[in-house]
């Protein structure tokens, strides 16, 4: 871009009315109307005195008179995210940068103009320079004498690039005129229809007799023959050519390309695609039925067109025992139901013909679709860990490179934003994740990374982690969750607490889910952490749903809870359990006067660059061995948790004290022991307590000794831990449990 910026090729250009349509009007640096043409290339600038001239006179935009050996697309109308822009953006793989409007797409590049089919200096006539059919627009320096708007919004920021063999291949893909066709309406049959038809009067008088009485000019009676003439040909520029020259309204004008070549693009564009149903060529499906003397649907052959170009899959539902159908849409595969399956196949059939469509054949084209025994298993979906779905392609984690869609790849997850490559600002994002953590970058970074394996197919149980996020209300910690489950996607998530994952009915609907858990989980007790153990361990699972049969699977994704107190269990609360669990604390609470109703739409908004800083933490896991990295006080905040919910070490600090001077002095033995701690489960822990053995166990490896070596038989008295007791308020509230001290015991230093 910067040889052309310094060329004087450059023009301004400002928005005018004129007869009621809002155009574009060329201007030179100081001021004047310019145009394109060779007479005017004296009034042209550089890039820097247009883009100055634009400020200084008030103009809205500047552009470029191609020179000889560049060329440039213009699509009009178009999503940058859309399958048409992204073919051709694969295709040409140049500069691309918005329009002004914001709803159009400027390619360039280079081009040799010897290489490209000319009749006389201009594009050849085989080709459309601007298609009225797909709002497609090519213009090649030294054969189209045009400019092209610049605004310098890039979508794709590459040096402009040699595109002749691309060129080449988008004029015969998308520019291409269309030739006579085989099966189209001969001039005599459109003549007659066109004749016969309700505003057959207006036909005979402009086409017969050559009568522009009614109109204003003759070349508006040229456009409004050409309207007749283009919808009952189909919008075929030649065959409307052809038939025009046989008009009585023909004259030397016609022979001007320009002005042909405008008035039947202008015909063809004001169609809006609606033609006479004559001058369509027929499906392969439809038929003309001679008994009944109309058209029909051959539902067989349908079914067959529908198998070779439409991309769909059925997958089999292990959970209730039926069939999940995909269609493939913008990039990724959709869940459709059986009615939105049976719209596609009805908008085979009125895309020809609304008239025809009967129902029978809908849901026979349907039964004929879904009795194929072709299946996918879900397993097969979103299987592959090196790709991530996004709109303008999928990138590969490898690489980091950005590939283009494919039906290939069995992606029902797709980010709804764009993959550009480059850190985007976040400003909104950047002050939530300050606030959330309280400025700790280490803890920031952990967040990232769990969003960015959450957005990505890696399995969950690589990590063998989950998050859980402690703290009061009004953290902001919810939102963060809630953002990464906007981004997955409805049906990708479920809200579910630990205790519905372990009852009976509950674990099947993490089922096909990557992201499970709870936003503002309740304090709950749960008797035991086993569904939890097996998700997070990459095991299979059993569920079912109430009525249904059983089935297994393996979780593949993550658990993410919030809440304001960690959550008791019991059962194997072994270290393990700990170790899967990265408890991050959000204490600083916002006032209520600075809290932001709208903070996950605006956070929402920064999407393309929230997620590349998440997609980047995803990839430092992956190069640690699918490993987070948890900040210190992640691993203290584990210590205490496990401290605190591990009952017997709870019970352990809260009522048991060193003996004074290492003497027995109590009756405090080893079962009483055992017995205040039952009761203390009882007020503390919903009645879940170890058993014997395991208290005394746990009690043992904690201290970092055995049972055996930490008691001491005193006779008939019975078991004492030698150095440690109740403490007297411990006695006291447990007395029910405890009993009483009966009788002094002789001093022991054992």
């Amino acid at each position: 871009m910067e040889q052309l910026k310094q060329q004087k090729i450059w023009v301004c250009w400002r928005y005018e009315t004129k007869h009621s349509r809002r155009t574009k009007v060329l201007y030179n640096t100081k001021g004047y109307k310019t145009g394109t043409s060779k007479k005017y290339n004296f009034q042209w600038a550089s890039y820097d005195e247009a883009t100055v001239a634009v400020k200084a006179n008030g103009f809205d935009g500047i552009g470029l008179v191609l020179p000889k050996g560049i060329g440039g697309i213009d699509l009009d109308h178009i999503d940058r995210n859309s399958i048409l822009a992204e073919e051709v953006r694969e295709l040409m793989n140049t500069y691309e940068e918005l329009s002004p409007s914001s709803k159009g797409i400027h390619h360039l590049f280079k081009v040799d103009v010897e290489k490209i089919p000319s009749n006389k200096g201009k594009l050849s006539s085989d080709y459309y320079s601007k298609n009225p059919h797909n709002d497609m627009e090519i213009y090649i320096g030294g054969l189209t004498n045009r400019y092209l708007t610049f605004t310098g919004e890039t979508i794709n920021d590459v040096p402009l690039a040699d595109r002749t063999d691309e060129v080449l291949t988008f004029l015969d893909k998308y520019m291409k005129k269309e030739r006579f066709k085989e099966d189209s309406c001969d001039h005599f049959d459109i003549i007659v229809t066109a004749r016969k038809a309700k505003n057959g009067e207006k036909f005979i008088a402009l086409f017969d007799k050559g009568d522009i009485s009614g109109y204003g000019s003759p070349s508006e009676a040229d456009q409004a023959l050409c309207n007749i003439l283009s919808f009952y040909t189909g919008g075929n520029a030649d065959q409307m050519d052809s038939l025009f020259r046989q008009s009585k309204l023909y004259r030397e004008k016609w022979e001007r390309e320009d002005y042909r070549t405008s008035t039947i693009e202008n015909a063809i564009k004001g169609c809006h695609g609606k033609f006479y149903i004559g001058s369509k060529s027929r499906p392969p499906y439809i038929y003309y039925d001679e008994r009944s003397k109309r058209m029909k649907v051959n539902c067989p052959l349908l079914a067959r067109h529908i198998r070779e170009n439409l991309h769909y899959i059925f997958v089999r539902d292990s959970a209730r025992g039926g069939v999940l159908r995909y269609v493939y849409e913008d990039g990724c595969y959709r869940l459709y139901a059986d009615e939105m399956l049976k719209g596609i196949i009805k908008n085979y059939i009125t895309s020809f013909d609304e008239s025809i469509l009967q129902m029978r054949d809908v849901n026979e084209v349907f039964g004929q679709i879904t009795t194929d025994l072709k299946f996918k298993t879900s397993e097969e979906l979103n299987a592959d860990e090196d790709i991530i779905n996004f709109q303008n392609g999928i990138l590969r984690l490898s690489d980091m490179k950005l590939l283009p869609h494919s039906p290939e790849v069995m992606s029902t997850i797709q980010i709804p934003c764009n993959w550009l490559g480059s850190a985007k600002p976040t400003p909104v994002f950047d002050k939530f994740m300050n606030d959330l953590t309280s400025g700790d970058k280490a803890v920031e970074n952990l967040l990232l990374e769990f969003m960015g394996v959450c957005l990505s197919n890696v399995k969950g149980h690589r990590m063998k982690k989950s998050l859980f996020m402690v703290g009061k209300g009004d953290t902001g910690k919810s939102q963060l969750k809630s953002l990464t489950e906007r981004l997955l996607g409805n049906g990708n998530f479920i809200g579910i607490d630990l205790k519905e994952i372990e009852s009976r009915f509950g674990t099947g609907n993490l089922y096909n889910k990557r992201l499970a858990g709870s936003s503002d989980m309740s304090f709950l007790t749960v008797g035991e952490l086993r569904i939890f153990k097996q998700c997070t361990g990459g095991d299979s699972i059993f569920a079912e749903f109430k009525g249904q049969n059983g089935f297994e699977f393996i979780y593949k994704g993550l658990f993410w809870f919030c809440m304001n107190r960690l959550p008791k269990f019991g059962g194997d609360d072994g270290q393990w359990v700990y170790d899967r669990i990265m408890q991050v604390n959000c204490n600083n609470v916002i006032p209520k006067e600075k809290q932001d109703k709208f903070l996950l739409d605006k956070m929402y908004a920064e999407r393309d660059g929230i997620v590349h800083k998440a997609i980047m933490a995803l990839t430092q896991v992956i190069k640690n061995g699918y490993t987070f990295t948890e900040p210190q006080c992640v691993e203290k905040a584990r210590e205490v948790y496990m401290a605190e919910n591990n009952t017997v070490i709870a019970f352990f600090t809260e009522c048991m004290e060193e003996r004074p001077l290492g003497k027995i002095k109590d009756s405090c033995t080893t079962g009483r022991v055992f017995d205040v701690y039952k009761a203390w489960c009882m007020d503390n822990n919903h009645g879940y307590a170890k058993t014997a053995k395991e208290f005394r166990t746990e009690l043992a490896d904690y201290l970092g000794t055995t049972f055996s070596d930490m008691t001491v038989r005193r006779g008939k008295g019975g078991t004492f831990y030698h150095r440690y007791t109740l403490t007297d308020e411990a006695k006291s509230r447990y007395q029910r449990a405890y009993g009483y001290d009966e009788f002094p015991l002789l001093a022991s230093n054992q």
